[in-house]
């Protein structure tokens, strides 16, 4: 049922590349992080969680890579039931959204700890539909089809009713990458094309707040309210564009430094630090690597010969990805601003937890791979 990859060292079947990877922008990313709240009255509280986020997912990391990823498929329906629950149980006690009208309510706090449940939600959401996908694959039934849709929409639903489309988008587009590599007929995804942009339309006139569509309406004219919608994206722009070739040096930043000055800087606009305070230089350096971690994880994904271990590495890349490029664009004025934050960089414990599981599942499958 299983493969036997237990006949192989551990140093042998170990990603060290990847690990390493995703070591040197962690690394990276606490440096930065610590320059960025050195002025934050809160500045410890964030370093500590974050200490704290990154040893424990180290070890999540390192456990999950040695473990045969064929145990997920099985699990990860209990994973998935779990998060399930929270992501429901958020819509009623969930909190976040401190101004009405503005923001999500996507964390609930339980015996004092807080966190995202769709961080984790991800996770279960990646081991559970390719699951269902391969089923579907090996064995078309009308019910396993059912339920493969109904196990990929809820949870989507579900946290786009907390209001948080930006996260709801990372799961859509996690879905599409499992969906195009599954081999579905180009004349269903033009199909599907036709309803997505009905979608859009009536979320667009019934279910965006009106702080989301004005950040889109900024995106297109940038200049429009500077001092309103726009304040977030001119401010990254104008930290990023003072940093020049070399930047201003760690922290010495003069809008990084200054507290209200770049909005939430120790998460969404932390790569506007990065470009103050490392130049052009720290800028394309945390691109260069990122892109470096997504293009081996995709070399996973080609390389296994399973068809679950290859869907599950293509959604969480893929999200991975998402989180990446949105962050980025969002930081330079290329994309709408949302609460996505920068992977292995930004501050938030249940976002560092779920990059370093998503990490160690794929090293697993890579483990999985290097072994047959």
């Amino acid at each position: 049922m299983f493969n036997k990859i237990s006949n192989v060292s551990i140093l042998a079947k170990f990603d060290f590349v990847l690990f390493i990877l995703v070591g040197t922008i962690t690394a990276l990313g606490f440096v930065v992080l610590r320059s960025a709240t050195a002025s934050m009255n809160t500045g410890a509280s964030i370093i500590r969680t974050q200490i704290i986020s990154i040893i424990l997912g180290a070890v999540i990391c390192i456990v999950l890579a040695l473990l045969d990823y064929q145990y997920f498929k099985y699990l990860g329906y209990i994973f998935y039931g779990l998060t399930l629950l929270l992501l429901i149980y958020v819509l009623f006690f969930g909190y976040g959204r401190e101004v009405e009208g503005i923001g999500s309510n996507s964390w609930i706090s339980i015996s004092g700890f807080m966190f995202q449940p769709s961080e984790p939600a991800k996770i279960a959401y990646m081991m559970t539909v390719p699951a269902l996908l391969v089923k579907l694959k090996d064995d078309f039934r009308i019910s396993t089809l059912v339920l493969s849709i109904l196990a990929a929409v809820i949870p989507i639903v579900l946290i786009l009713l907390q209001s948080d489309l930006g996260t709801g988008t990372v799961f859509i587009v996690g879905l599409l990458a499992v969906v195009f590599i599954y081999g579905i007929k180009y004349r269903y995804l033009l199909i599907g094309g036709v309803f997505a942009v009905g979608a859009a339309a009536l979320a667009w006139f019934y279910l965006l707040d009106d702080y989301q569509i004005n950040r889109i309406k900024a995106l297109i004219n940038p200049m429009q309210d500077v001092e309103g919608i726009a304040y977030q994206t001119a401010k990254a722009r104008i930290a990023i564009g003072s940093g020049k070739f070399s930047g201003s040096g760690l922290f010495e930043g003069l809008q990084s430094q200054q507290n209200g000055a770049i909005p939430v800087k120790e998460s969404d606009f932390i790569y506007s630090v990065i470009g103050e305070e490392l130049g052009f230089l720290g800028a394309v350096a945390v691109i260069l690597l990122m892109t470096l971690i997504l293009l081996w994880c995709l070399r996973i994904a080609m390389k296994t010969q399973d068809k679950y271990g290859a869907f599950m590495v293509t959604g969480l890349t893929s999200m991975l990805a998402f989180h990446f490029i949105e962050n980025v664009g969002m930081n330079i004025g290329l994309l709408p601003v949302t609460g996505i934050p920068l992977p292995f960089i930004s501050a938030g414990g249940s976002a560092m937890l779920m990059y370093f599981a998503a990490i160690g599942i794929i090293m697993s499958v890579s483990a999985s791979s290097r072994s047959s």
